[in-house]
C-alpha cells in the first residue's frame, strides 16, 4: 500500500506541474485516437454524466475538441488538440518510469514488490 501511495502521488504531482488534475491525466492518456463519450466513460469506470463534465472542462481549456465521425453523424468522439498533445507528453516525460517514486524504498520493500509483479507461472496452486 506504501508504494501505491508513493507512486499515486507521484503522478498527482506530475499532473499538477502540467496543469491538469489526475483525472484529466488519466483521460489525456487515453485519447490515442478520437473516441466517444461512452467508450471514455466505460475505460474510466465511471458514469457517462461525469465524464460528460471532465470533457467538457478539457474542451474549454483547449486540451480536447470534438470531432464528427464519418460513420455516425450523430456521433462527437473526442480528440487531442495540439495542447493536449503537447501537456499529454510533457506528462508522460515526467512520470518516466516511476523510479523516482520508488527510489526510498528499502532493499525488503523492493523485494516485496518484485514478489507482488512476479509472474503467475512461479506459484502453484493447491
Amino acid at each position: 500500500m506504501h508504494v501505491a501511495a508513493l507512486l499515486q502521488s507521484h503522478l498527482d504531482d506530475a499532473a499538477q506541474s502540467v496543469g491538469i488534475t489526475p483525472t484529466q491525466a488519466r483521460l489525456l492518456m487515453k485519447l490515442d485516437q478520437p473516441r466517444r463519450l461512452s467508450d471514455l466513460a466505460e475505460a474510466q469506470s465511471c458514469d457517462p454524466s461525469s465524464i460528460t463534465v471532465l470533457v467538457q472542462r478539457l474542451e474549454r481549456d483547449g486540451f480536447v475538441a470534438r470531432v464528427v465521425d464519418r460513420t455516425d453523424a450523430r456521433a462527437r468522439p473526442i480528440k487531442l488538440t495540439p495542447k493536449g498533445r503537447k501537456t499529454r507528453t510533457r506528462f508522460e516525460q515526467l512520470i518516466g518510469d516511476g523510479s523516482s517514486a520508488l527510489s526510498d524504498l528499502t532493499d525488503e520493500q523492493r523485494m516485496a514488490l518484485s514478489a507482488w509483479f512476479a509472474p503467475v507461472s512461479n506459484y502453484s496452486l493447491p
